[in-house]
């Protein structure tokens, strides 16, 4: 087996770190996540760190904006809206972004705009636009679609990008439907319904593919036997 890439005293100080951030009222249990994934993937202790201070800075960030939208969110839905609002800023949407998308939405729920956040995320990693995007997670909110509704609805535009980018799908089209009230569990079976068109079958026509008759030869008739035998 490849030696590990962390001794026990860097894996020591990377664990204090996470504590430290844990200290300030932020989420933990994601950080010790990655500090073991990142151990299990044999990366070197600077690496980790690397990470580690990137997702406390982003943790940062979303603890800025729960406290802006639900001053009073506490415990497990806390954690939550945080940790997914810092997965939306570390897969590459602004804070700025988020802001537009509760100026939209107007709502108090910090949970609610973190789903439809890190939905909005998975839109922008499609390189969809992000306008468009944003009209359709703000109907889902506005149709009280669950944050992990919002999630799979995100996942499914990312996974279905080709058909967004060619216009065979449209984020447009997607709005509509929720704000028809299209529920999230019909839209997802819907978008992974897959339709293979089968050629017609085709038979052939009695009349004009059937092979012409021939018509029969008379045979030569054969010479009638002679009835009178001679006399013995």
């Amino acid at each position: 087996m490849a030696p590990a890439q962390v001794s026990v005293s860097e894996r020591d100080a990377l664990v204090r770190q996470a504590e430290t951030a844990g200290a300030k009222g932020l989420p933990v249990a994601p950080l010790m996540n990655k500090i073991r994934e990142g151990v299990a993937k044999k990366h070197d202790a600077a690496r980790i760190e690397l990470v580690l201070t990137q997702m406390v800075a982003n943790m940062e960030s979303a603890d800025g904006i729960v406290r802006e939208v639900e001053p009073g969110a506490a415990g497990t839905a806390r954690d939550n809206a945080i940790t997914l609002l810092s997965d939306a800023l570390f897969s590459g949407l602004t804070a700025d972004e988020i802001r537009e998308l509760q100026r939209q939405v107007q709502t108090r729920a910090a949970q609610d705009l973190a789903g439809a956040a890190r939905g909005l995320a998975y839109v922008k990693e499609a390189m969809l636009p992000v306008n468009d995007g944003t009209g359709v997670m703000v109907e889902a909110v506005r149709h009280k679609f669950r944050a992990y509704e919002m999630l799979d609805l995100g996942r499914e535009i990312k996974r279905r990008e080709a058909d967004y980018r060619s216009g065979r799908a449209s984020l447009r089209a997607l709005r509509d439907a929720i704000a028809r009230g299209t529920r999230p569990d019909v839209l997802l079976r819907d978008s992974r319904a897959v339709v293979v068109e089968r050629p017609a079958v085709t038979r052939p026509d009695a009349r004009t593919d059937r092979p012409e008759r021939t018509v029969p030869v008379d045979r030569p008739q054969r010479p009638e036997r002679p009835t009178d035998r001679p006399a013995r």
